[in-house]
């Protein structure tokens, strides 16, 4: 029986500690001791753990004379004092590559006096690439697999290209004699080149004299190739990547026996290779999970909106292993994108950079919803490269989720991390463009309830006015806050004339003059065709043959007309809330003003009502459009609860004894209408809507949870006593607040369900 090979290990780092794994119960090899100045080395105290002797001082040197080879790393300068004492008993020191080979052919450091390495490499291959599968760093792997076939055939240099799918091109993976630019950047497109053809045809081919070749002279890095061999790596018909094998002048050229040594290595490899790949794609399965995770705990996160997208840009970043990680996001505004987030820049509260997507690589992405890859490379023939340091490739990917979203973009100077991310972009891509839709959702949600709210107060505040005018002259800021104009207009029209009224035009000359003729134009034009016009004008970058308008953005609404009398509210300078809001006017705002020219018909006809009866009838019927608007509100969040389970409540409040108020003094009665309706706005969430929905009664829309219901019911009710209190229409014993309430998910399923159960349940308190 033949004794076994003895090894000592000089060192008790990582890498140390890789060679012992492999080592380690190895038959025919016996691990005699490792050495390492620090007894807490990694490796050291796993030794100590599975039975090999460990040393920290010259004690190692009688034992390790007793071995037949002494493996010490690339960190041999750590090792100077231990390698010259043990170099003067004459023992073998190795490093790990020359370990592997050593399994391999029997040999260590080179050919022996015994024969041919290359020739008697194949006889102990199947034993060499027993050990490199246990190998789970995947450079650790390509490096021993590409030694071993340089050193099956007496080369001196060598790469492996793998092949990435998505980019459908070879990227260099690992490589001896090369540098790190050349590494990083080099790029071969399928068909392109010599490892390009290769990978094409699924053919070996063998270069011979390309010293002497002008084609494959020019622009190399590596002058002095004598001949090469470039042969495909492909498991069961696909194609996994290229390995390239190479000797210099003055060495022995490569054969077309070399060749067949080579093909049949690349079938020994390409299992080993193919399982490696199939077991990172565990892990990138993995990694998507986590993701995936992170996203559904991000978006229940009481942060604001670019806080999110911060958030997951540096979490992808570091997940991903990319250099920056940027998201865009979408406003409405067409081709106009804001910086949603990114770990390289902090958004400070609501404000971002807003980004007019005309031309570009964003602008590609975001309109033609299509990828965008770009790499600092030139693809060139034959085996040119161009040596250049810090490539980076840029990754464009469009969001979209039934509608354009946005775009996502990373930037990687690794190989490999660039080449794993292709593998998951598209798992990536959907991921990241529903967490994206359901934020920018949200966002206009959030708005559309704001907007819904201010609607529902303005006919409370309305017709406590005593007259028309009053009303003609409080509508330009009503109308102006409510689609977020800076300046606006109101123009009445009845069988006396105009009544006009402005908010925030200047009120100096010239500039009032100019205002005023500029608006009146616009009245004309749209009394003339009676159709609402939204208009937005770029600012002038050149001279223009016209000067531009005072205004970037108009709306202008014809609100109402009857055979007598006509309204029309023009809007100048839209202010949007955030960045994402469009910055002009458009269709939102006209369906903003379209509801509101419903309830100023019987607000503005002309020929006022008496202030009781049929007026207060007048007042009952203008809040069924407060209805409408809450119906609808209820119905979308009911959508939304059942998107992303949570709960909502909606609470009414009736106020007993209000109506016969309203029925004895009916102007009074609407001043208390307008002072709760006022009051009890600054007594609810911001997240809450409420609306006043009939004469006596008004709603809320609560997220609070069911536990917390109660507080808003005590809160409200308590502000409402304090202000009949305080009245002297309103007699406490006769006129107070009762409140009930009905919950989502919960028995009821439509608004006006929820809307009817709450009502029951405030008719029981008042029959108690």
């Amino acid at each position: 029986m033949q004794p076994a090979t003895r090894l000592a290990i000089l060192g008790g780092g990582e890498e140390e500690l890789n060679l012992l794994s492999e080592f380690h119960r190895t038959a025919g090899i016996e691990i005699i001791g490792i050495y390492d100045r620090d007894p807490r080395a990694l490796a050291m105290e796993i030794a100590e753990i599975i039975g090999v002797p460990t040393f920290c001082d010259d004690s190692f040197l009688p034992v390790f004379t007793g071995a037949d080879y002494i493996i010490v790393t690339e960190k041999r300068k750590s090792f100077e004092r231990e390698i010259t004492l043990l170099t003067r008993e004459r023992k073998k020191i190795i490093n790990p590559s020359e370990a592997v080979n050593y399994l391999a052919s029997g040999q260590a450091g080179g050919a022996e006096e015994g024969g041919d390495e290359a020739y008697q490499w194949p006889l102990h291959l199947e034993e060499a690439l027993k050990y490199l599968n246990r190998i789970t760093d995947r450079e650790r792997l390509l490096k021993w697999l590409l030694e071993i076939s340089v050193g099956a055939v007496g080369a001196s240099a060598g790469s492996i290209m793998l092949y990435s799918e998505h980019a459908e091109e070879l990227y260099i993976a690992y490589a001896t004699g090369l540098s790190s630019g050349v590494i990083q950047k080099t790029r071969q497109k399928i068909g392109t080149g010599i490892a390009g053809k290769v990978a094409e045809t699924m053919e070996a081919r063998l270069l011979e004299d390309i010293v002497d070749t002008p084609l494959y002279r020019e622009g190399r890095e590596r002058q002095k190739i004598k001949s090469a061999i470039s042969a495909p790596l492909d498991h069961e018909g696909k194609l996994l990547g290229v390995i390239n094998i190479s000797t210099n002048e003055g060495e022995k050229g490569l054969t077309r026996n070399d060749v067949e040594t080579i093909e049949m290595l690349a079938g020994k490899i390409t299992p080993i290779l193919e399982q490696h790949l199939r077991i990172d794609s565990h892990e990138i399965r993995e990694i998507e999970f986590q993701i995936r995770g992170y996203l559904e705990t991000l978006f229940h996160k009481d942060i604001g909106f670019h806080d999110k997208f911060t958030y997951l840009s540096s979490y992808l970043a570091e997940k991903l292993g990319a250099d920056t990680v940027t998201v865009y996001t979408a406003t409405d505004e067409g081709d106009w994108l804001i910086l949603g987030g990114s770990d390289q820049q902090l958004t400070i509260g609501s404000q971002a950079t807003r980004i007019h997507c005309i031309k570009g690589s964003l602008a590609r992405a975001y309109l033609s919803r299509e990828e965008v890859i770009m790499t600092e490379v030139r693809h060139e023939i034959g085996m040119k490269f161009k040596p250049q340091e810090g490539g980076i490739t840029s990754v464009y990917i469009p969001l979209v989720h039934t509608e354009p979203l946005g775009v996502i973009h990373f930037e990687f100077s690794s190989r490999d991390r660039i080449e794993r991310f292709f593998r998951m972009k598209d798992t990536l891509r959907f991921q990241v463009g529903f967490f994206t839709y359901s934020q920018l959702r949200e966002l206009r949600q959030s708005r559309r309830m704001d907007s819904l709210e201010d609607l529902s107060s303005i006919t409370p505040v309305l017709v406590t006015m005593k007259d028309i005018k009053s009303r003609i002259t409080h509508l330009p800021v009503l109308l102006s806050s409510l689609v977020k104009a800076s300046m606006g207009s109101m123009h009445h029209s009845t069988p006396r004339g105009w009544e006009e009224s402005y908010y925030h035009f200047p009120g100096e000359e010239p500039e009032k003059s100019l205002y005023r003729e500029y608006d009146q134009e616009m009245l004309e034009r749209v009394i003339a065709r009676w159709e609402p016009i939204a208009l937005s004008f770029m600012p002038a970058e050149v001279d223009m043959s016209e000067e531009p308008p005072i205004h970037h953005s108009i709306i202008a609404y014809p609100l109402f007309s009857s055979d007598d009398t006509k309204c029309v509210y023009i809007g100048y300078n839209k202010m949007p809330a955030s960045p994402l809001d469009s910055s002009i006017f458009g269709r939102y705002e006209m369906e903003l003003l379209g509801k509101v020219g419903e309830i100023l018909v019987p607000l503005l006809a002309e020929g006022e009502e008496g202030m009781k009866g049929e007026g207060y009838m007048n007042f009952a019927d203008l809040l069924k459009s407060n209805q409408k608007m809450l119906i609808e509100r209820i119905r979308d969040e009911i959508e939304r609860a059942e998107r992303y389970h949570h709960s909502f409540t909606v609470t009414l409040f009736k106020i007993n004894g209000l109506k016969e108020i309203l029925e004895a003094d009916y102007k009074n009665g609407l001043g208390l209408i307008n002072e709760l309706s006022l009051g009890i706005r600054t007594q609810v969430r911001k997240t809450d809507y409420f609306s006043w929905i009939e004469s006596d009664l008004f709603g809320v829309l609560s997220l609070e949870s069911y536990q917390r219901i109660g507080f808003l019911e005590e809160r409200l009710s308590g502000y409402i006593r304090k202000v009949l209190s305080g009245t002297s229409i309103a007699d406490p014993e006769t006129c107070y607040p009762v409140s009930g309430y009905a919950l989502f998910p919960g028995t009821q399923e439509t608004p006006a369900d929820l809307i009817r159960e709450a009502k029951s349940r405030i008719d029981k308190q008042l029959k108690i």
